[in-house]
């Protein structure tokens, strides 16, 4: 009994670790594009372009030397829907209407619930009362984040949290269809790049107007390693793990971290300011997580 509760809090314990630094550079891309478009060098395309150049190029070997096997051509265009180029159009396109922030609040929140009604529905994970009130919890310090924005929401911002909604639908489709499929984290990762650049680039190159070749070389250069490597290899290859280690549902969690995280990096990076309502916002989301988690337990009575 002993070793299977160990096995148990080990389990628990990698997949926290995995989803703490998916959520680390998550938090950092909103930072990190929202340079990119202020420079006013690079588009959404752009970037996307960069992304899954860059991470099908790196793992495309792993597809040719296992193709599909396992999940199949439906299961491997789900994973690329969910997690691959539409995801990114959507949300960075977002940011031409919106600021990064509303995405931060909107994507994860949407994202987080689908996510568990997919869980629950789909996947038989029904989530108990103290999962369910962590991400009752959730939600409202991820709105309180940015409350103030979005009560003063201006002309076309709409359009914007409509993407980071449609966004966050993506994105749990891939949370979902990751754990239905029992996918591999790596392969699924290897999947989503490698079928997003055969499709994306071609239609890119041949009726898009590319500035990557026009660019600052530096910031192109930048752009490709964060978002190639950094956000779209190994910050996905460490959410997935985390959504085998813990599920789809809790995996999903994370995701309300990026806010917070992203609060913290725009600081230094963009030098924005946290207002009071932000602090008080990642505290309660803080606060949300470990109920998620399930790292709260409630009284169980004894049997007598």
């Amino acid at each position: 009994m002993d070793q299977v509760l160990k096995a148990e809090q080990s389990t628990l314990t990698m997949g926290i670790i995995y989803g703490l630094m998916a959520a680390l550079l998550w938090g950092a891309w909103p930072v990190v594009s929202s340079l990119g478009l202020q420079n006013q060098t690079l588009t959404p395309y752009d970037i996307t372009a960069l992304r899954f150049g860059v991470a099908g190029t790196i793992l495309l070997p792993l597809i040719l030397k296992r193709g599909f096997k396992g999940i199949g051509l439906p299961g491997g265009l789900l994973f690329a829907f969910g997690a691959g180029a539409p995801y990114m159009l959507l949300t960075v396109t977002g940011l031409n209407f919106a600021p990064a922030s509303h995405m931060g609040i909107i994507a994860p929140s949407c994202m987080m619930t689908l996510s568990t009604i997919g869980g629950w529905f789909i996947l038989g994970d029904r989530p108990d009362r103290n999962r369910l009130l962590g991400l009752g919890v959730i939600i409202l310090g991820v709105a309180l984040l940015g409350w103030s924005g979005l009560a003063m929401a201006g002309d076309n911002q709409w359009m914007g949290h409509l993407l980071f909604v449609a966004g966050g639908g993506c994105w749990a489709c891939y949370t979902v269809g990751t754990k239905y499929f029992k996918a591999d984290p790596l392969h699924a990762t290897a999947l989503v790049a490698v079928l997003s650049m055969v499709i994306y680039l071609p239609l890119y190159f041949i009726f898009g107007d590319p500035q990557i070749f026009v660019a600052p070389i530096k910031e192109t250069l930048f752009q490709a390693a964060f978002q190639g490597i950094g956000s779209a290899v190994l910050a996905l290859l460490f959410y997935t793990k985390a959504v085998a280690l813990l599920g789809a549902a809790k995996g999903a969690v994370f995701a309300a971290l990026v806010p917070g995280i992203a609060v913290i990096l725009a600081l230094p990076v963009l030098g924005e300011i946290p207002t009071t309502i932000e602090i008080i916002g990642v505290s309660i989301v803080t606060i949300g997580m470990i109920g998620a988690l399930g790292l709260i337990k409630g009284n169980k009575k004894k049997s007598t």
